[in-house]
């Protein structure tokens, strides 16, 4: 009896594993163990419906893969020429295949429809997306085998952009890119190059995005929830004729935040603070009366020497999203002169002494600033000058004695803002003069520049502009810069054609039909210590 009963446990034991076992087979799970899957999933063709084929009027598509896959619901599956697809044609997984119902709907004569796919169909377990999948037949007896080809950048940095979208329009219509999907569409790999096959071919508005991860169409959704984080465009529509066509590169410009003021302040003397949801930089103001601007991160100043009415417009480009009105009412708050940054340490006796305010200064009262050397109690000669775009950036320069030892003493009520403040506290600096040969000189000749444009050159180093290089060239066919007192580095020449000449880049905009401003960069040779070079560069026979 209790042998019967322990075999009976016994068979019911292995049983239960036996069950446990196929039921881990038959439920996708991820693997443990083992290097991370980063391959998205691949088709496999025996199992799958036979694609580019001619003469066809599938009613049902099947796409088999080799592994368990599941949807994005964020990437829509499109087919071009578009169809009205209907509940009972949504896409569907069954298992390993995606099946899209054809069924029911009508099919055009002698048309070549391209299924795109892309990137919606997805491994189960790490996500890994299929790359521009297509699946593509005819009903009549050719394929449409027309290409356009490209590479999408940042407007401004020219770096290549992965993962962006390009899309043709067969509709010409203005409003068609804001308000329906694509007729093809490609989607850039890691060098932001894209190639759109099986086209027809014909005429077509050419637009590139980077599209809002929540987003899930392919247009310019501006109004909705999930709008394009950037934009380009080709200007023209584009000639699609048959064989390989290219539109060459399209730089996207990023899709600004709508733009807010949040807090505007006229109760400081001599300044209006306006603080914004954004960079100040790229802001308008428009008044009617005269302002000294001062960007500084997310908020603007505009500083005044005498205080009166004013309507103040605040937007960008041409679409003014606040009016700030400015009574007769005096301003009472004082706002202290405060020092901002001040040279230290080694200077560069190219630049001398630079101290930066957060006022524009008016006056300078040198009887109570004195530069002295060493320890020697008698002050040195000096001369100075106020910064001709920023006056509340006082610059000191003197007979410097390489690795000499200097002390600069600015005693209180020896600066006057505009505003009428002084500095409350003595200033006192204490530093050494580095030797010239510490530094280089580049001599740089620009050729090739259209006199009818305004034109923004500056030194760049790492990826940043160099302080105090940036020089506007307007005017005229060429032009003979020298940059004393740089530190030795590698430096690229960065040329924006200031199309607008408003003093900085604009990037562009779709809306208003604007292309982002041309911006060139040029290598030079590498700057040495006590080294002088000579770099000769013309716009025209570089193109």
């Amino acid at each position: 009896m209790i042998r019967s009963f322990l075999a009976a446990a016994a068979f019911l034991l292995l049983l239960l594993a036996q069950l446990t076992t196929l039921q881990r087979c038959a439920t996708p799970s991820a693997p443990t163990g083992g290097p991370r899957d980063t391959i998205g999933p691949a088709l496999v063709l025996e199992k799958s419906s036979p694609n580019f084929q001619t003469n066809s009027r599938p009613e049902e598509i099947i796409l088999t893969f080799d592994e368990w896959v599941k949807l994005d619901p964020k990437q829509q599956i499109l087919i071009s020429p578009p169809l009205e697809l209907g509940e009972d044609n949504r896409p569907e997984l069954q298992r390993r295949s995606l099946v899209i119902n054809l069924a029911g709907l009508e099919l055009r004569d002698s048309v070549t429809y391209v299924v795109n796919i892309g990137a919606a169909v997805q491994d189960l377990n790490e996500g890994n997306p299929t790359e521009n999948l297509r699946f593509v037949f005819a009903t009549g007896p050719v394929l449409d085998s027309a290409s356009v080809s490209g590479t999408l950048v940042e407007d401004f940095t020219g770096k290549p952009i992965d993962g962006a979208t390009f899309t043709l329009y067969g509709n010409l219509a203005d409003t068609a890119a804001l308000t329906e999907n694509p007729t093809y569409f490609a989607q850039t790999n890691k060098e932001g190059n894209f190639t759109v096959y099986n086209i027809r071919p014909g005429r077509y508005r050419a637009i590139a995005l980077l599209r809002n991860p929540a987003a899930t169409n392919y247009y310019l959704d501006f109004t909705g929830f999930a709008q394009p984080q950037a934009v380009g465009f080709v200007d023209s529509v584009l000639n699609v004729a048959d064989g390989s066509n290219t539109v060459g590169t399209i730089r996207l410009s990023a899709i600004p935040r709508p733009l807010r003021v949040n807090t505007f302040d006229s109760t400081a003397v001599g300044q209006y603070r306006l603080v914004l949801n954004q960079a100040a930089e790229g802001v308008e103001v428009i008044s009617q009366r005269d302002y000294l601007r001062r960007n500084d991160q997310d908020t603007l100043r505009l500083f005044y020497r005498s205080a009166g009415p004013d309507s103040i417009l605040v937007g960008r480009d041409g679409v003014w999203v606040d009016t700030l009105v400015v009574g007769n009412r005096p301003a009472t708050q004082e706002t202290p002169l405060r020092l901002l940054s001040a040279s230290g340490g080694r200077l560069n006796p190219e630049e001398g002494v630079v101290l930066r305010y957060n006022q524009p200064l008016e006056t300078v009262d040198t009887s109570r600033i004195r530069l002295l050397r060493d320890t020697l109690t008698s002050g040195l000669p000096y001369r100075f000058a106020l910064d001709t775009l920023y006056p509340g950036v006082l610059r000191l320069q003197a007979r410097w004695a390489p690795e000499g030892k200097y002390r600069l003493r600015v005693l209180p009520a020896a600066l006057t803002a505009w505003s009428g403040a002084t500095n409350p506290d003595t200033l006192a600096l204490a530093f050494t003069a580095a030797s010239p040969e510490q530094y280089g000189t580049l001599n740089l000749g620009i050729a090739g520049l259209d006199s009818t444009q305004q034109y923004l050159l500056r030194l760049v180093e790492s990826d940043k502009v160099v302080p105090e290089t940036q020089r506007v060239l307007r005017f005229t066919t060429e032009a003979n810069l020298r940059y004393a007192g740089l530190k030795p580095a590698t430096y690229l020449v960065e040329i924006i054609v200031d199309a607008n000449a408003n003093g900085r880049y604009d990037a562009g905009n779709y809306l208003l039909r604007r292309q982002p401003e041309t911006i060139r960069r040029f290598p030079i040779e590498a700057l040495r210590a006590n080294w002088e070079v000579d770099e000769k560069i013309n716009l025209i026979s570089s193109e």
